[in-house]
């Protein structure tokens, strides 16, 4: 697809200042889409939208916690406001590593704690379903609208420890189907995609280095992933040439998993 497939598009990236977001946001952008980024770091939000805009200041930067209905309320405002509507919503943010630490995050099951689960399902899961509720009325009220989540390739790879994290990501492929069916009548698609270990800066401010070259040996193609490897299909997903793809999850991590 060349540049300008998705001009006179609206796109709301969740978790868009950094990593696979960031990415995405840049391809949307670089596809002559109107694009909203949102996170809870005002700073980064505000030095990624600099990076996306190199020409104008079509990129908005909006501070969200996508788990407070409130505050998601409060988003789609504000980007109805500058840009008149959304017609694509990337549910990308997602909490583990950086939020809760790693000790935490990779404990076994039986010693996880109930508030840093909760807190995972309340952004990976809850936050999909607060975004799309959200921005449902713009999609049907125009008979077109693309919502793609991100879900992990760990959902079938099953490696130990991680269970809210890998749990969440398993919910995400659920509602993704199971909400693909509930508005495929209004114009509306529902997908995923799932990346493998990607290199965004949460990955690279924590040692796996080890674990990434290790994943890379045993995929299909043998090399790191990196999020701009997904922009490409999530470009795709949000144009009119995937428009009767709907409630699929794609893998996007080089033959990590052969799903």
């Amino acid at each position: 697809m060349s540049f300008e497939g998705l001009k006179g598009r609206v796109a709301l990236i969740t978790g868009g200042g950094r990593g696979i977001g960031k990415a995405i946001a840049k391809r949307f952008y670089q596809e002559k889409a109107d694009v909203v980024i949102c996170g809870t770091t005002e700073d980064v939000l505000k030095q990624a939208a600099e990076e996306i805009a190199t020409e104008d200041c079509k990129v908005l930067p909006l501070v969200c916690d996508v788990s407070d209905a409130n505050q998601v309320k409060a988003m789609v405002s504000k980007a109805r406001e500058r840009f008149g509507k959304v017609d694509i919503l990337v549910n990308n943010a997602a909490i583990m590593l950086r939020h809760i630490g790693l000790e935490q995050a990779v404990r076994p099951f039986y010693e996880l704690d109930e508030a840093d689960w909760d807190r995972v399902m309340a952004v990976n899961v809850k936050g999909m379903w607060l975004c799309a509720r959200e921005v449902f009325p713009d999609m049907r009220s125009q008979n077109w609208g693309r919502i793609i989540n991100i879900s992990s390739d760990t959902v079938y790879i099953g490696r130990g420890n991680g269970l809210q994290y890998v749990t969440s990501k398993a919910a995400v492929v659920g509602l993704t189907r199971a909400l693909a069916f509930e508005v495929g009548q209004f114009g509306i698609t529902v997908n995923a995609i799932s990346p493998g270990l990607t290199q965004s800066e949460t990955v690279q401010e924590h040692d796996f280095k080890q674990m990434s070259e290790d994943l890379a040996k045993n995929s299909a193609i043998p090399r790191l992933e990196y999020p701009e490897d997904l922009a490409g299909t999530a470009a795709w997903l949000a144009s009119d040439d995937a428009g009767f793809v709907t409630g699929q999850a794609v893998s996007v991590s080089g033959g990590l998993s052969l799903h």
